[in-house]
């Protein structure tokens, strides 16, 4: 077959074409430094890279998730330190109130502080945890969980509560999801109230101020009632305390899986680096001998 000037022509063209176009293709990696710019520069390094890709997103949620899950548990600790405060200083108030020198008028002082205190538990029950949720509300975290007044407990009633026994959870691993706020059942709730039966941290404050604040309650029976108090107390305060080291657990928890998601991230950009990056005095050469070419 002959060839004609055209083809010649036509040949030489292209060529030029695939030149030029091989010479921008690597000016383009060396703007953006990197040696896959698209599958086609190398199919394997890009599939893989595409998968490390995912893998570092996904971790770098869940990252993410460590940090509003210790967030919350901080929040919730920090309630729960200031529950602790205060019915250690309901014990000091019955203590106080059970001082048999004390006349009637005089015990009256820990019976205006313990109404005072119960209105601060109660705040504390019914706290939310920055975002509108009631922390101690279980999964119905929309529904203030606890209600009902002191005078109202005092006279036989029990403290209210409209959540429920779930415990809400953020998924911080692959296979890990980590309480991050506890339910007010099992905190404020279901306390032994050592005659065999349950009752509130509220009802173990009311039935404190009630037997203070009554004038008939003396002698040996007044005495009986604060023993049953402080029992009471010290039993809500265990449940606290209980809920306090579950909560310092799982902070350690989240600070282990933290550390090892900031190591998979670094491990996850070395390998995107292995497989992207450009050799960049390679690439320089390159372009001089197209340039040249």
């Amino acid at each position: 077959m002959r060839i004609s000037t055209n083809m010649q022509f036509d040949s030489g063209i292209a060529s030029m074409n695939r030149q030029l176009s091989s010479l921008v293709h690597l000016q383009q990696q060396i703007a953006a430094q990197q040696r896959v710019l698209t599958p086609s520069d190398d199919p394997v390094a890009a599939a893989r890279a595409l998968e490390v890709q995912q893998a570092a997103d996904i971790s770098a949620q869940f990252r993410t998730n460590h940090g509003s899950a210790r967030s919350t548990l901080e929040l919730e600790e920090t309630q729960l330190d200031s529950a602790t405060e205060l019915l250690t200083r309901a014990k000091e108030l019955a203590l106080s109130a059970g001082n048999g020198t004390l006349t009637f008028a005089q015990r009256q002082s820990a019976a205006t502080e313990l109404r005072a205190r119960y209105d601060q538990l109660m705040g504390i029950a019914n706290s939310t945890d920055g975002t509108g949720q009631y922390m101690f509300a279980g999964y119905q975290s929309a529904t203030r969980p606890f209600s009902g007044t002191i005078d109202a407990l005092i006279a036989g009633g029990e403290a209210s509560y409209a959540g429920d026994d779930g415990p809400r959870r953020l998924q911080v691993s692959a296979t890990r999801f980590i309480e991050v706020a506890d339910p007010g059942s099992d905190v404020f709730m279901g306390i032994d109230n050592g005659a065999g039966g349950s009752q509130s941290i509220f009802k173990t404050i009311a039935d404190l101020v009630g037997a203070i604040e009554d004038p008939s309650n003396t002698g040996a029976a007044f005495s009986a009632d604060i023993t049953a108090a402080l029992g009471n107390i010290n039993r809500g305060l265990d449940s606290v305390l209980s809920v306090r080291g579950a909560i310092g657990s799982r902070l350690n928890e989240l600070d282990s899986l933290s550390t090892s998601a900031d190591d998979m991230a670094v491990q996850y950009a070395q390998t995107l680096s292995n497989l992207q990056d450009l050799d960049y005095a390679q690439a320089v050469s390159d372009l001089t001998r197209k340039q040249a070419g």
